[in-house]
């Protein structure tokens, strides 16, 4: 009796404290269960004052403030500045143990203009209209200018490690700020991947990729501006680039004809036949629209396909679908560099069956694309001493260049390109003499029956990475930056009510560094009598001089000290380039499907930092794991070295086919259990299942008479031994269904990594893919929407004009993924912000709900893949198989970009 009532004592305590908490937070709740508890500050200063807003969100409002676009803070006059929010989770342990939703604290940090009483709009979701005065406390003014610099660079941060939108206007806004009060510019890291330098990778560097664009911005805002006279030398080419071995020649290699005139510092992609490139163009187009918006979190139409194929008066008709298998032999798409939005040379190369009716066909097409641009003209240039037609418009829409060479018909853009193949028709460094295309073609002959070849030259990696090169990529990018720059400064200095007139304005108001436009070329944005905007070297945005047309013989000292560490970069991330081929064939396994067969092969790799992940690779293995019945995905790799050891060791995991309870949750998807309760998977080893065992940091029981054993403490796994297999699961089932199915089977061909995603149309994982490719889609699409609000918070943009200005600012336009269009919609309180029309009416501001009636298109047609990596002497090469179901593969086709856009 006295253990008893001990008992209840002790258990009588443990449950006060809960009590006491749910007693205060009653307490404090009142009616803030219904409506938000608001607390405001707003503290006077110069040249601006700056405000707190704290709101307790009622237990009501599942909404995330970061992700929900009808969360805000503004004012009906206009005077509320670049608002950052802040939202507390402390409350969360307190949800978890008293099984309550109690209100969470989120914080709204903001500048204003003046001193009189400020009039404020909060929504969280739900609209409430509170007036304040403003007072006089340096010593608050300071703390809560610190809070919101601290609130404004986390959405910096999460803006760019998250890809909620274009990073571009927060680059800018923050690097103002960070000038404005001598704060350090905050230093960004990818989140998947370390960046070693600021402004992205090697590689992101390399193709100009968007975070590279806004390190140039950042840079030009913070001060970095170059010398107005560039009176350097170039520097010497920094940038490794690995050459091939000659080849041992054991016979001819089969190398097309249309190869011997492309110059070797060309990319080159070539198609055979004009029906495979159709074909080719289709496949890509539906491989973009379909998995890109899954793994890239923008859906931005930059037009380079419809762009270019205009500048080169190349259309295509239903007529040229029918007549060009007949006239053209052969085709292939080349270029200097991949930078198409910032004025490639590129070009696409026919070899023609009939050369008559394929000149006359090209003739036409110029003609008729003449009458159809303002100010067109047709005339005959000299280049190297041969005629060329240049069809041009002043505008730059049309530049497009025809030569030809016997019955090789070349349409580009880029003067230096028709030289360059006009060289390479006489034999001058072909690309069918390149060591490096000699010894892809002996792995790839031309005469095998691929729908397209990629090849991407030691030549044109040397070509692209040279100083000349980088440092006019560098110019433009400065330039563009520049103007995008000046063009924010102006509507951040009209909310402000600052001059804002000229750039010296701009520069007494620190929206921009005085020198923001000093250009070391002497480049200029200036105006023509339609009101467009051209720069005067390059001429329009979005048609610029191709690079190869215009580049530097000289260079400033930073121009120098900027190439240097791009140098660097890549030689640390990268060690060396290397060339890189890419071979796509299809055929036919099964009536309907198609089976597409995707070579991707490096040669070099030992010069490059993908060594040190090849060297763990083991010996081509003969022999790999039998499928697995019921696997949905699997995969397989041979190491050595393991523990000291020199054997062979293969590691393997699989996903089964099972129920996955997800559920939607405070705007994203998520497992609505843990992954040890909600996935079914497995991996193991062969042989050796000690060094398995030894690697793992989980103590084990001992192993029972049937092989089974269970992990000790943290983590509840399930250990099984069968022969010399090791498996491990978080359920023991599972180690039964697969124990019972491990064998070694011979290897179609030796390899050192397999993997395999099957068909998931009806399996479980059909509604789990589903419902991911839903969610990361809306976010693709709530991606557009989001910048355009940005636009209307951070900087007034009137919001029927938001929509326009984003386009301009990314140069192209926002496309929702999931078909709709972009349209201002009232939210619940009555705010108009931008959103897509395709989101379910639940879901336009935040993600509620996976519709019952989505189809991820790739279902359709996927049907499943399989792939394996191969190391071989001094290449990797990665093979994949792709099956696809024809009938409903066919459909309308998003065109693709050309290659590096």
């Amino acid at each position: 009796m006295q253990l008893r009532a001990f008992n209840q004592f002790a258990a009588s305590w443990q449950i006060l404290p809960k009590l006491l908490l749910v007693l205060f937070a009653i307490a404090g709740l009142g009616d803030a269960r219904c409506q938000a508890d608001i607390e405001v500050e707003l503290f006077s200063g110069q040249p601006l004052g700056i405000g707190r807003v704290k709101v307790d969100l009622p237990s009501v409002a599942d909404g995330a403030p970061a992700v929900d676009q009808s969360f805000t803070i503004t004012d009906p006059a206009g005077r509320v500045l670049y608002p950052a929010q802040e939202k507390k989770r402390a409350r969360k342990v307190l949800n978890n143990l008293l099984g309550l939703k109690l209100p969470e604290k989120l914080t709204y940090y903001f500048w204003f203009t003046g001193d009189t009483p400020l009039e404020l709009d909060i929504y969280a979701p739900h609209h409430v209209r509170v007036t304040a005065q403003p007072r006089f406390d340096q010593r608050e003014y300071q703390k809560t200018l610190e809070d919101w610099w601290k609130q404004y660079i986390a959405m910096y941060t999460k803006v760019y490690q998250e890809a909620e939108y274009p990073i571009g206007v927060q680059t800018y806004l923050t690097a103002m700020w960070s000038a404005r009060l001598s704060q350090p510019m905050p230093k960004l890291e990818g989140f998947l991947i370390r960046e070693h330098e600021q402004g992205g990778t090697a590689t992101g560097k390399l193709i100009a990729d968007e975070a590279y664009r806004a390190s140039v911005l950042r840079d030009l805002m913070l001060g970095a501006a170059d010398d107005p006279s560039a009176t350097q030398p170039l520097p010497e080419h920094a940038v490794p680039v690995a050459t091939a071995a000659p080849p041992a020649l054991g016979g001819e290699i089969a190398i097309e004809p249309i190869a011997s005139y492309v110059p070797e510092e060309c990319f080159y992609i070539r198609f055979g036949t004009f029906t495979n490139y159709l074909w080719f163009r289709d496949f890509i187009g539906r491989w973009r629209g379909d998995l890109g918006n899954m793994l890239i979190q923008r859906s931005i139409r930059r037009s380079s396909t419809d762009a270019i194929s205009k500048r080169l008066a190349l259309k295509e008709s239903k007529v040229a679908e029918i007549l060009g298998p007949q006239v053209i032999e052969d085709i292939a798409i080349v270029g200097l560099d991949p930078y198409f939005a910032d004025g490639a040379a590129v070009g696409v190369l026919f070899q023609a069956k009939n050369s008559f009716l394929l000149g006359t066909s090209l003739s036409q097409q110029r003609s008729a694309a003449a009458k159809e641009v303002s100010g067109a003209t047709n005339e005959q240039v000299t280049i190297a001493g041969q005629k060329v037609s240049l069809l041009s418009s002043p505008d730059g829409s049309l530049r497009s260049y025809y030569v030809t060479a016997d019955n090789y018909h070349f349409v580009c853009s880029s003067a230096a390109l028709v030289e360059r193949f006009l060289a390479a028709a006489k034999g001058e460094r072909p690309l069918a003499a390149a060591t490096d295309f000699q010894v892809a073609r002996m792995r790839y002959p031309a005469s095998d029956d691929n729908r397209a070849f990629v090849h991407v030259s030691s030549a044109f990696l040397t070509n692209l990475t040279s100083p000349a090169y980088r440092i006019e990529l560098d110019r433009r990018l400065r330039s563009l930056q520049a103007e995008r720059a000046t063009r924010l400064a102006y509507l951040a200095a009209e909310q402000e009510g600052l001059p804002h007139e000229t750039i010296d304005d701009l520069a007494a108001g620190a929206f921009v560094p005085r020198d923001i436009g000093q250009r070391a070329d002497g480049a200029q944005w200036l105006t023509d009598n339609q009101g467009r905007t051209y720069e005067s070297v390059r001429g329009y945005r979005g048609n610029w001089l191709p690079m190869a047309d215009n580049l530097p013989t000289t260079c400033t000292a930073g121009e120098r000290a900027r190439y240097e560490q791009f140098a660097a970069q890549v030689t640390s991330e990268v060690a060396s380039l290397v060339p890189l081929s890419v071979a796509v064939a299809g055929s036919e396994p099964a009536p309907g499907v198609e089976r597409i067969a995707i070579d991707v092969h490096l040669q070099r790799y030992s010069v490059s930092n993908l060594a040190s992940f090849a060297k763990k690779l083991g010996d081509p293995s003969p022999a790999r794991l039998a499928p697995i019945a019921g696997d949905v995905a699997a995969a397989e790799v041979v190491l050595t070295g393991m523990m000291g050891s020199n054997e062979p060791l293969h590691l393997f995991a699989g996903l089964r086919d099972g129920p996955v309870p997800l559920v939607v949750e405070r705007g994203s998807l998520e497992l609505a259990t843990s992954i040890m309760d909600g996935i079914e998977g497995y991996i193991g080893s062969y042989p050796k299942p000690q060094f398995l065992e030894r690697m793992l940091p989980v103590r084990m029981s001992p192993y029972d008479s049937q092989g089974y054993s269970r992990g000790v403490g943290l983590f509840d796994l399930w250990f099984r031994r069968t022969d010399d297999f090791l498996l491990i699961s978080f359920k023991q089932n599972v180690l039964f269904e697969v124990g019972n199915q491990l064998a070694m089977v011979p290897a179609e061909r030796p390899a050192q990594a397999w993997v395999m995603l099957r068909d998931l149309v009806g399996t479980k994982y059909e509604q789990v893919v589903t419902s991911y490719a839903y969610a990361r889609t809306r976010d693709t699409s709530a991606s557009g929407s989001r910048f355009m609000n940005s636009l209307l918070e951070q900087l007034h943009v009137a919001p029927p004009a938001a929509h326009e200005l984003a386009n301009e600012l990314v140069g192209g336009e926002f496309i929702c993924p999931l078909g709709g269009e972009y349209q201002l919609m009232a939210t619940p309180a009555g705010r108009e912000v931008w959103a897509s029309t395709a989101a379910a009416p639940n879901n336009l501001f935040l993600l509620t709900e996976i519709p019952p009636g989505y189809q991820f298109p790739l279902l359709t047609w996927f049907r499943g893949m399989t792939a394996e990596l191969l190391r071989d002497e001094d290449t990797l090469t990665l093979s994949m198989l792709v099956d696809i179901s024809k009938a409903d593969f066919a459909g309308e086709i998003v065109p693709p970009p050309p290659p590096g856009n």
